[in-house]
């Protein structure tokens, strides 16, 4: 009997099996994304990226055939791939924009799986990330912190003031299963407007490996979105204005089980947006704002709804004189300008993590509280159907020198809001942290079955600790005790009718781990994957 109820439900609903593009973090097809928008126009978005975007499923170019088919308009039940990644790290935990799967040392086992359902104007899309980690235990950092778990990040620190963070450095001392609702939402999308529920990951900024204020580090959180559903051209007397997009965002932020022991400071209330511009005389030049503003849910009230516009919080008592909303809040311009006919593009993207105060402290120190990320990428056409990608990308989240004589908390840290800019234990923003610097360079060969790639990044890690520590009499100890990796990445994936299977290798050199003179770790990270299809393209 149960049996055929469920059947005939199954024959009520047309099963189409065409290919939705899902930008799932952590896939070998991350770039592939990143190409297809540097070759296709219309896949652009105005200042923030999307892991489910109906866009991508129309492509006007495009080296792989499943990523030519169309279901903006197709109703019914769309199947989702099937995704099975297998990751291994030799001596610590690493791993960066891969969503909700946290690779710790040891072997990670993880799946996506899901389908989407269409219906008119709505969309229902359900891939979680299922994930097994191993966990395997390797030296942790020195307890600094006595007030957080031994498992969390110890390095949160400033002169005068002892801050925190809920950055994990390994969850817990045992292997574990976890699901999370991974790309998942509800949506309505008209030609004009959008309104989304899920957890999908929601990436602002033009930036690719670091963006400042919103990325795909950690799992995407409970969040409601809405705006525009695609540049809009804006007119006035028949007059071309340019264009326009724009994304406002709630959501629900959490703590990890390990940082501290106060369960009313579990959950955090966030909001962000996105605003994007493009003039009528140069179209492929983006002028955008971002920001984002997070709190303890314990002082939410609904005022704070409008908090991106004016923040109405009256404050917390810091001392018996000093009072301070209860926000902590970043924001960024970004310049993101394409040049269609030679397949580049050029970005930057400059962020405050403070407020500047009055004019002549905006106007004489304009660099206090700054972090900046800028970036190219450029795509060469080659004979027989080849495309080369190149891309370059250097992020710099180090204070500048007047934190020494005015009040400028590191990125993604806060006096008020003990977790910082984390959810479950990971970073929100640039996945080497704030305090950190790197320069990233990729080059990939495309074809028509498969990608071949190399890349290099270097990273110095949290020198805004560095520069705060009792670094002894000698010399040669302080500057030679910054924390740094270089690492050595290597990928392929092949492509076939039915699947695709693919492996990336990074070989990372980590200089004085823990700010340690010469504690060094030499790291492989292994990364294997296959696709199966769960269709064929037509």
């Amino acid at each position: 009997m149960q049996k055929s109820v469920l059947v005939s439900i199954f024959l009520l609903i047309s099963v189409d099996l065409i290919k939705a593009q899902v930008d799932v973090p952590g896939d070998l097809e991350n770039e592939y994304f990143q190409l297809l928008a540097l070759k296709n126009q219309q896949v652009n978005h105005l200042g923030y990226g999307l892991t489910i975007d109906p866009f991508f499923d129309s492509l006007e170019w495009s080296l792989w055939d499943r990523f030519q088919s169309r279901i903006n308009g197709t109703e019914g039940l769309t199947l989702l791939d099937l995704g099975f990644k297998t990751h291994i790290n030799t001596a610590y935990p690493r791993g960066y924009n891969d969503g909700p799967s946290w690779r710790g040392r040891g072997l990670t086992q993880e799946v996506n799986v899901g389908l989407r359902l269409k219906k008119n104007r709505f969309s229902l899309t359900f891939l979680p990330n299922i994930f097994y980690s191993q966990n395997a235990s390797f030296e942790l950092a020195p307890q600094i912190k006595k007030d957080v778990s031994p498992f969390s990040y110890q390095f949160a620190n400033k002169a005068s003031v002892s801050y925190r963070t809920d950055w994990v450095q390994r969850y817990g001392d045992k292997a574990f299963v976890n699901f999370h609702l991974g790309q998942s939402e509800l949506r309505y999308q008209d030609s004009i407007f959008t309104v989304g529920l899920g957890t999908q990951n929601l990436k602002l900024g033009p930036a690719k490996i670091n963006p400042i204020i919103l990325s795909r580090n950690a799992g995407g959180f409970p969040s409601l979105d809405l705006g525009t559903a695609q540049p809009l051209p804006l007119h006035f007397k028949n007059r071309d204005l340019g264009a326009f997009e724009t994304k406002i965002i709630f959501g629900q932020l959490s703590e990890s089980n390990y940082f501290d022991n106060f369960p009313e400071n579990n959950k955090l209330f966030f909001t962000g947006m996105t605003v994007g511009y493009s003039p009528p005389f140069l179209p492929n030049l983006v002028l955008g704002f971002n920001k984002a503003l997070y709190k303890q849910s314990k002082y939410f009230t609904p005022p704070d709804l409008a908090a991106l516009f004016w923040v109405f919080d009256q404050g917390i008592m810091i001392d018996s004189v000093l009072t301070k909303d209860s926000f902590d809040q970043m924001a960024s311009l970004f310049v993101d300008w394409k040049f269609e006919e030679a397949d580049l593009r050029i970005y930057f993207e400059w962020a405050k993590n403070d407020f500047s105060g009055d004019f002549i402290r905006i106007i004489t120190e304009p660099e206090h509280s700054r972090a900046y990320t800028l970036g190219l990428e450029k795509a060469f056409d080659l004979p027989k159907e080849k495309v080369l990608y190149f891309m370059m990308e250097h992020s710099n989240l180090v204070r500048n020198q007047s934190w020494s004589y005015r009040a400028n908390p590191p990125y993604y840290q806060h006096i008020l809001v003990d977790q910082g800019y984390t959810h479950q234990g990971q970073v929100l923003g640039a996945g080497i942290g704030g305090g950190s610097m790197s320069q990233f360079l990729g080059l990939s060969l495309y074809d028509q079955k498969s990608l071949l790639g190399i890349d290099f990044q270097a990273i110095r890690i949290d020198d805004d600790y560095f520069l705060e520590m009792d670094h002894g009499s000698g010399q040669k100890e302080l500057y030679n005790r910054h924390q740094n990796e270089f690492s050595l990445g290597l990928k392929y994936q092949r492509r076939f009718q039915k699947g695709a299977i693919g492996a990336k290798m990074i070989n990372s050199f980590y200089m004085n781990r823990y700010y340690i003179l010469d504690n060094n770790e030499y790291n492989l990270s292994l990364n294997i994957q296959a696709t199966y299809f769960l269709h064929q393209s037509r």
